[in-house]
């Protein structure tokens, strides 16, 4: 039987690792490397891949956590008899020079009964080469037993009973309290090793001693800023150095292959090589917090590749030893983890083209430079033949990060990279004084930067895309900030940010994209784009909302805080290669984020301030009141100007801004706890909704979309009565009875909020139809009122739907606009819109979906964030 991903811990010893489970069962692990043949892949075929337990005998329960500040695994198991603890851990050899080839991988295993008598099965049934090579087990009595086959060995060191059974070796073993037992499994010996419990405990004080002693050198004082993320911080540290492969200097992608991307799907991939974006920007991660070594080790590393090839260019990734040679490879003996096959070995995305990996090798580069560390002659030789390989080449398509299996397109995200690229060239040049073609990078960079700003932003999306002539959104481009190409607060990013939450979000979590890649199926939210969507909203100002973000990956990580690629929030599971480097480097820069925006005294956020009303405080003594009558009168009159400017483009808006203007000043003096019915509510506060977007659409002379203006629903507010109703407010906080906007997490008013009293439950999703954000894709103004609201709302809805909604009975398909995707008032399931939707049709429409909602297949249209209310003449 499978366990779930999350269900496995890690240890290594910077050659290989091996996952153990929390049943104490070793269902992972290649030897002599991380990319080598496994011995134990039960995760990947439970009959036959082969592992090594040692688990109890009946019922039982398990936690499992680390040691302190370290890599040995620390299990805790219990039975209805007793309660026993099992350390598993690696060492790692104290000769860096010494291989597991010769004698350098050892895994040890010690268990320790603390209270009662314990009844424990230990098998160990190892399958090498991908469970391809069943080999022979030979007891040695007393001192263990050897597995060889095709010309492999491996040796388990015990002085407890095993039998052998079939190509296995099995003991039962009955232990009492205090009785401790010690097991060694040596790769390539050919007889088991005596080891002794003291001996054992020695290997461990001495492993404890490594991982402590490594971890220390990220500097005095650093996991003191982290507050509540510094044990997840630690462990991420920790799994990027268990990644790492020392003899090299290189970083395994993930620790396995071919765990799926969703169950029972086909996009398995065998991540256990070194792919030069991943490695450096994992190394970049390690460098921040004080570990140097790894990065200069890899970037020397990767100059010796550039020069030795005789070319300016690199593959997408490597072996772990160096070499070029990834074929892809299906094992078709393997059942794949929960039946998700093929199980693939080796990896095609090798042969792509991926332009944007010079630009994470050149950001550390400068790293490096800008910590006062050596950028000798020869490397500098190595990163200026990339600039030179970039200038020639960043005009052509590529396959870009995420491996398309489809044609090679220009996308954005690897012009970007090419950006930077250029850009870290001319910075090392002009710090280091090194010679370098500056004139010619200035050229091409600023080239590249013009284009992606054109070819690369769609203005009816308000945001940056996938790749040109396209308008798919894609979860990378939270990188543009990060990478230095845009700032975090220019409104073209802040846009696409908030448009990535809400297109290629689900609770939450980030899909890298929603366009077709040459696959079949789905996958699940990728763990590194949503931590990206977190360094962005803390470099953005919203650390409430990216701790809350935070918070959920970090309940994704629990109890181990290990971080799969991918996480499915409808299942709650984690998916794919496991652990992921990329998801544990983007944790790390995330929560930095998080403590350097909480470090920078009370950070000041001037783009969310108030917009001050033109003309405010100018009228002297105290206005009287307007009536909610007023209110609707005043926008009835608005949509008949607004009509009479679209006929005729000359006339000018001022008087109807100043109009809309003096009514929002009069509102301070109006009580809203005068409003006692729910309809008055209604009416009152989506006509000043209307009012409020309108006013500063013009009065801000807004000229292509609301997206030039950050935060423009939470800046645009008036003050009612005592206290100020921004837009956002009105929409979220009271009229949806202060739920989440779409694609956040916190609530538009805190728990105490005096606002709140005026909040509206339960909500009633048709006044959704009636408020325009004034985007074209929006519903037009609706001004409503008391004595008629149901029947307002209901032509509201009516008309938006009839107009808006496409309907294809004959094919069952029914596309919606996609306000239906950002919002679940209308129901949470494609089920419940469809009911909606069906109470506003004509009758044998509407029976037709409601009988049979589930037959017809749901899809949204996009959306066009351009102005609905233009006027090219305003004046102000």
């Amino acid at each position: 039987m499978y366990k779930k991903i999350s269900d496995y811990g890690i240890i290594g010893n910077l050659h290989s690792v091996a996952l153990v489970g929390r049943d104490g069962s070793i269902d992972w692990m290649c030897l002599p490397h991380i990319d080598s043949p496994s011995i134990f892949g039960a995760i990947l075929d439970a009959d036959d891949g082969g592992y090594f337990s040692i688990s109890p005998d009946g019922e039982w329960d398990s936690v499992l956590s680390y040691l302190e500040d370290s890599n040995v695994l620390f299990g805790k198991f219990r039975t209805r008899t007793g309660f026993y603890t099992l350390t598993d851990f690696m060492t790692v050899p104290a000769d860096e020079g010494r291989t597991c080839e010769q004698g350098g991988c050892v895994l040890v295993r010690l268990l320790h009964v603390q209270r009662g008598n314990v009844r424990v099965r230990v098998r160990f049934e190892p399958r090498f080469d991908y469970g391809r090579i069943i080999p022979q087990v030979t007891i040695f009595p007393g001192h263990g037993v050897v597995a060889a086959g095709n010309g492999e060995y491996v040796a388990l060191s015990t002085t407890m009973n095993l039998e052998v059974q079939e190509a296995a070796a099995e003991g039962i073993w009955e232990l009492n309290e205090g009785d401790r037992v010690a097991l060694q499994l040596r790769y390539g010996a050919r007889e088991p090793d005596q080891l002794s419990e003291k001996q054992a405990e020695e290997l461990l004080l001495d492993t404890l001693t490594f991982w402590r002693t490594w971890l220390n050198r990220s500097g005095p004082g650093f996991f003191n800023d982290l507050g509540a993320h510094r044990k997840q911080v630690v462990r991420s540290l920790l799994v990027l150095k268990l990644l790492y492969y020392r003899p090299h200097g290189t970083m395994a992608a993930a620790a396995t292959t071919s765990l799926p991307e969703v169950i029972g799907g086909v996009r398995n991939w065998d991540y256990r090589f070194s792919w030069v974006r991943d490695t450096s920007m994992a190394l970049t991660a390690l460098f921040q917090v004080g570990h140097v070594k790894e990065t200069e080790g890899y970037l020397g590393w990767l100059n010796e590749i550039i020069l030795k090839s005789k070319r300016n260019s690199l593959q997408v990734m490597y072996r772990l030893d160096g070499s070029e040679n990834i074929t892809e490879e299906i094992l078709p003996h393997l059942e794949g983890f929960r039946g998700s096959h093929p199980v693939r070995t080796g990896n095609n995305a090798v042969s792509q083209k991926q332009f944007s990996i010079y630009g994470h090798v050149l950001i550390a580069a400068h790293l490096l430079v800008e910590r006062n560390r050596t950028i000798d002659a020869e490397m500098w030789h190595g990163l200026r033949l990339m600039c030179g390989f970039v200038m020639s080449h960043w005009r052509e398509p590529d396959w870009s990060i995420w491996e398309m299996r489809s044609n090679p397109r220009h996308f954005v995200h690897s012009k970007v990279m090419c950006w930077v690229t250029l850009d870290r060239c001319i910075r090392i040049a002009e710090i280091t004084g090194a010679a370098g073609d500056l004139e010619q990078w200035e050229k091409a960079r600023d080239e590249i930067g013009r284009e992606v700003m054109s070819r690369g932003w769609d203005s009816k999306r308000q945001a940056f895309v996938l790749h040109y002539d396209s308008d798919a959104l894609d979860g990378s481009s939270f990188l543009m900030s990060m990478s230095g190409f845009i700032s975090f607060n220019d409104p073209r990013m802040l846009a696409t940010v908030e448009a990535v939450r809400v297109d290629l979000a689900e609770k939450g979590f980030i899909y890298r994209y929603l366009a077709d890649d040459g696959l079949p199926g789905s996958e699940g939210t990728f763990m590194a784009c949503t931590l990206w969507l977190i360094t962005n909203l803390a470099r953005q100002g919203e650390i409430e909302e990216a701790e809350l973000l935070l918070a959920r990956v970090d309940e994704v990580g629990w109890p181990l805080h290990l971080l799969a690629e991918e996480y499915d929030p409808t299942w709650q599971e984690q998916l794919g290669n496991y652990p992921q480097a990329f998801s544990h480097e983007a944790y790390i820069t995330a929560a930095m984020a998080i403590a350097d925006a909480k470090g920078e005294l009370r950070i000041k956020r001037p783009l969310q301030e108030n917009v001050i009303l033109p003309g405010e405080g100018e009228e002297h003594g105290v206005p009287s009141p307007p009536l909610p009558d007023e209110v609707a009168d005043i926008l009835d009159q608005a949509i008949i100007s607004l009509n009479e400017f679209q006929a005729d483009a000359a006339r000018a808006t001022t008087p109807l801004v100043e109009r809309l203007g003096s009514l929002l000043r009069k509102m301070h003096s109006f009580d809203p706890a005068g409003l006692e019915e729910r309809e008055e509510k209604i009416s009152f506060w989506s006509n000043l909704f209307n009012i409020l977007v309108l006013h500063n659409i013009l009065a801000l002379n807004v000229r292509e979309s609301v997206k030039e203006i950050p935060w423009f629903y939470k800046r645009i507010s008036c003050r009612v009565g005592s206290q100020f109703f921004s837009a956002d407010c009105i929409l979220n906080g009271i009229l949806r009875g202060n739920r989440p906007g779409p694609g956040r997490l916190d609530l538009p008013l805190p728990s105490g909020d005096p606002r709140l009293s005026q909040s509206i439950r339960p909500c009633d999703p048709r006044l959704l139809f009636a408020l325009s954000t004034g985007a074209l894709s929006s519903p037009p103004i609706t001004v409503l009122r008391p004595a008629t609201l149901h029947a307002d709302l209901q032509a509201a809805a009516e008309s938006f739907i009839a107009n808006h909604a496409e309907i294809d009975e004959q094919h069952k398909k029914i596309v919606l606009p996609r306000l239906f995707k950002w919002y679940d008032d209308f129901g949470k399931t494609a089920h419940d819109k469809a009911v909606f939707v069906a109470q506003f049709l004509e009758k044998d429409l509407a029976r037709s979906i409601s009988e049979h909602p589930e037959s017809f297949k749901l899809e949204y249209m996009d959306y066009d964030w351009r102005v609905r209310f233009r006027e090219p003449h305003a004046t102000r």
